[in-house]
């Protein structure tokens, strides 16, 4: 009689001295097992410059087939056996027997495990089935993908079956899982990564059937609980990363009553040494069988004295739940500097732990005596010819409103269509910097990679409790026929010795309008018109604590305003002999500075570009009514003894009035000017003035 081992709801079947896997699940973990593969999650192709690499991909018409056989790159136990090779089936099996299975099923079904259908000593995600997609120029096919992550000896091989379906449940949408092999502890993680349900272009209510589990031969299997129709934990976003991912472990072996499996060190990254002594903590999940009731904390820093001893505080965790552990000792660090501080845990509720090799984790903290509010840079990639950009954008401004931790930069892209006529080379380095290739998409201090319309509020406030290191200081201005000047000065507060560091600056216009297209868009916030030098920054070298460094940038908008005809290579912007400013009262300059190579971003800063030379002048410059109906009036008393250009064009660049200023004033008519936004300029022999107006009838 076949037999099955099942994992029973919440609580762990009691497994004979023959059994061979115990399995747990993670559920809405938000992050990947242990965290180690920080990857998006795109549909392939779009993967495939990731460093991934695809072992099988096809659409809808493909044939049930297996993979060549491939090397596992650690040594890895799977069933108590070494192994050293694996195939994998395109419908959701990953086999340990060596070469070619000889047997496969006769069609993309989620199997009841064991099943004959099935090889021996496979790990299952049965019931997926190869699609594809057309979008635009692309289609999108079904892969089975690999990727190893980590460093050893606690690497991660990732099996990732990419953009399947299950045409009979989820209609044309698409699901994504993976199997996980684990270096060390000989774990194999069952990954749901994301299921979106979708019918008609619209998304619908219903979910997957998997059957997920191990099969050591047709007789015995290991299955998650709800197999074979185990259903994704999310089916409602379409989310690009692991925030909303589950997974299910298997570990090998008899589940023990005690045994605690230390997720992280509970520790600021960086600690005031004036705020000594500190607690040590670690976060922990009760993986036996038995409600945990005591335990043992200890910790050693720099390989030194162990300290710690029994928890003193509530220690209640049932099976499977998860808590937070203190040792009785705290730790008083000696000077300012960077630690390494090892944590782990003994003698659950008094006896020994049955996996004392989960028990164990390290932390490197910076102990420093002062840091600097962060300002958090946020660089969006979007375009006026993106549907999903236009949502992306509300919700990236939805985020921000309020909020002054951050600056911003949007670079219009080339992409979808014919693309937003603001895309310069520029943003194409850019963009290529970070390996853009969807929109709406944004980088968040260069670590953050994600759709704009999946930004959070917490996302954004964990970025800006990170500290900083570095502050910037600065004045910018346009000295004179819009000449943009930039005096910086960087003050470390820690050694940064890293010889990757770049000093970046973005001209930004505040807000733009000319640049509408087909998105339902009309006005676009914190556009980038130029970098300065250019988009690759200006090199850094090594900066030393409390030693300033003092630069200065500039860039002359040349020529006359330009709107590009679309964000094609063609048309863009030259820069030497033209410019698409569209006011120049409206611009700022974003700072950072970045690790060129881990893209890490130490400190950004926005400075308002002042009219430096023509303060007192415009101070005294009076454009009324604004917002105006039939007329407004110019009065800039200091020209009355010069004749001054006066020019107004509307929003698609056409100039709609052309005259002077006589004895410093003018009226101009516009009862006949749709309602809308429009840029005004004044030209004398020294002075340049420019402004936005409005008209409303």
């Amino acid at each position: 009689m076949k037999k099955l081992l099942l994992f029973a709801g919440c609580v762990f079947a009691a497994f004979g001295a023959q059994a061979q896997y115990y399995n747990y699940p993670t559920l809405n973990a938000g992050e990947n097992p242990n965290g180690v593969n920080q990857d998006g999650e795109n549909p392939y192709p779009s993967t495939a410059n990731m460093g991934w690499t695809t072992l099988w991909n096809g659409g809808a018409t493909s044939a049930i087939a297996y993979t060549a056989a491939q090397n596992i790159p650690f040594k890895f136990k799977f069933n108590g056996s070494d192994v050293t090779t694996y195939t994998v089936g395109n419908f959701g099996t990953v086999s340990f027997d060596a070469g070619t299975p000889s047997v496969k099923p006769t069609a993309f079904s989620n199997l009841t495990l064991p099943s004959s259908e099935i090889p021996d000593n496979s790990v299952c995600v049965l019931g997926i089935q190869p699609i594809s997609v057309a979008s635009g120029s692309t289609t999108y096919q079904s892969a089975v993908m690999t990727k190893t992550f980590g460093t050893a000896p606690n690497r991660q091989h990732w099996i990732w079956f990419n953009f399947y379906g299950q045409p009979d449940n989820i209609k044309q949408g698409w699901t994504y899982w993976a199997v996980v092999l684990e270096e060390g502890t000989n774990n194999i993680h069952i990954v749901d990564m994301k299921t979106l349900p979708v019918d008609g272009g619209q998304l619908i209510s219903a979910n997957v059937k998997i059957s997920a589990g191990i099969q050591t031969d047709n007789s015995t299997a290991y299955s998650v609980s709800g197999s074979p129709n185990l259903q994704a934990q999310q089916v409602s976003r379409n989310v690009f990363d692991a925030s909303d991912n589950s997974y299910y472990t298997f570990v090998q072996g008899t589940q023990p009553a005690g045994d605690l499996l230390v997720k992280n060190v509970v520790m600021d990254e960086y600690l005031k040494i004036g705020e000594a002594p500190f607690d040590i903590s670690v976060n922990v999940r009760n993986v036996g069988t038995a409600t945990l009731s005591s335990a043992e904390v200890h910790f050693s820093v720099d390989g030194g004295m162990a300290v710690g001893g029994a928890v003193t505080t509530s220690t209640n965790i049932p099976s499977l739940a998860s808590g937070s552990l203190t040792s009785p000792a705290k730790w008083t660090p000696s000077a300012t500097g960077v630690y390494t501080v090892k944590v782990w845990t003994s003698n659950p509720n008094g006896s020994v732990d049955g996996k004392p090799e989960n028990d164990t984790a390290s932390f490197k903290v910076n102990v420093v005596d002062r840091w600097a509010d962060r300002k958090i840079l946020n660089e969006v990639f979007t375009s006026s010819t993106c549907g999903p950009c236009r949502p992306g954008n509300e919700n990236y401004n939805g985020i921000i409103n309020g909020r002054d931790a951050h600056t911003t930069i949007k670079y219009q892209v080339w992409w979808p269509g014919t693309g937003d006529p603001y895309c310069t080379q520029e943003v194409r380095t850019r963009a290529s910097y970070y390996g853009v290739n969807s929109v709406p998409r944004m980088e968040v201090d260069g670590g953050w990679d994600g759709n704009a319309g999946s930004f959070t509020a917490q996302l954004y406030d964990d970025a800006a409790k990170v500290p900083a290191f570095l502050e910037i200081s600065g004045v910018a201005a346009n000295n004179w026929k819009n000449t943009i000047s930039l005096d910086v000065e960087l003050n470390p507060l820690v050694d940064f010795s890293s010889n990757n560091l770049k000093l970046f600056a973005a001209i930004v216009e505040g807000e733009t309008f000319k640049n509408k297209k087909t998105n339902g868009e009309t006005q676009f916030e914190m556009v980038m018109k130029k970098m300065m030098p250019n988009a690759t920054g200006m090199a850094l070298t090594p900066m030393t604590k409390g030693t300033k460094v003092s630069k200065s940038l500039s860039h002359t908008f040349n020529g006359d305003y330009r709107l590009s005809a679309d964000g094609q290579s063609a048309n863009h912007i030259n820069h030497a002999t033209e410019h698409s400013v569209e006011t120049w009262d409206d611009l700022h300059i974003v700072v950072w500075v970045q690790d060129a190579t881990t893209k890490e971003v130490l400190q950004s800063a926005m400075f308002d570009v002042n009219n430096a030379s023509n303060e007192d002048l415009e101070a005294e410059a009076k454009v009324y009514p604004n917002p105006s109906n039939d007329a407004f009036q110019v009065v800039i008393d200091r020209l009355a003894s010069e004749t001054a250009k006066v020019q107004v064009t509307n929003v698609a660049g056409q100039v709609v009035y052309s005259g002077t200023l006589e004895n410093g004033k003018a009226q101009i008519n516009t009862a006949a000017w749709n309602t809308g936004v429009y840029m005004m300029s004044v030209e004398g022999a020294n002075y340049f003035y420019s402004t936005k107006i409005m008209v409303r009838h």
